[in-house]
């Protein structure tokens, strides 16, 4: 029986939204876009998930893509991104509700290393009993040795845990491992119905 749920963290437990993070910063249309398109790119980001660059290696590379005077933004960003993730609409109840039922809760996420080394002030993360992210296993998802480390670290069964992803990707790496895959498309009213309707969860949530 299932009795751990697996949780990514973008767009899963928190809405990672870069306009919103940047707008916690500047919304100056003259330099919203250019700080956005520059702090949040996907291929550094990629980098910094991977745990391939450090958080200053990062606000340099970043910085060498702006106007000096939009530096101190920049670094602004970077330094408070993780402090700026709204909760999912619905899902700090569904992990509540869970965990009162008795479920073991468990985070595994493509982040980076910004996030990695301030998690401790991430509120919402306090309701995990275990975290693995990629920029500290330098391995991302899909790629096995993440969801094993997982595994290894809190002596966890495959056939006893749930993974909930965003991405197909992800969800068909942990079932290459053994551990049954739920895709989530941001609908938490239907995953709770999910998780209290399946025969193979060993719990039912309120």
């Amino acid at each position: 029986m299932i009795k751990n749920l697996i949780f990514d963290f973008g767009n899963v437990v928190i809405s990672f939204n870069p306009d919103y993070m940047t707008g916690c910063i500047t919304k100056e249309p003259n330099e919203f876009e250019l700080l956005r398109d520059a702090v949040f790119n996907p291929k550094t980001f990629e980098q910094t998930d991977k745990g391939y660059i450090t958080a200053d290696e990062h606000k340099k590379i970043v910085c060498k893509e702006l106007p000096k005077h939009l530096h101190k933004k920049a670094e602004q960003i970077l330094d408070t991104w993780y402090l700026n993730l709204p909760v999912w609409q619905g899902m700090g109840e569904l992990l509540n509700d869970a965990k009162r039922a008795g479920y073991k809760l468990f985070l595994l996420s493509n982040i980076n290393i910004q996030f990695s080394e301030n998690k401790h002030k991430v509120e919402i993360l306090k309701l995990f009993d275990g975290v693995v992210l990629s920029s500290e296993v330098k391995h991302t998802k899909p790629d096995p040795v993440i969801y094993n480390t997982l595994l290894e670290n809190y002596d966890l069964k495959a056939n006893e845990c749930m993974f909930v992803d965003d991405r197909q990707q992800n969800i068909d790496g942990g079932e290459a491992v053994g551990i049954k895959g739920y895709l989530f498309d941001g609908d938490t009213a239907k995953l709770r119905e999910f998780i209290n309707s399946a025969k193979d969860l060993a719990y039912r949530i309120k």
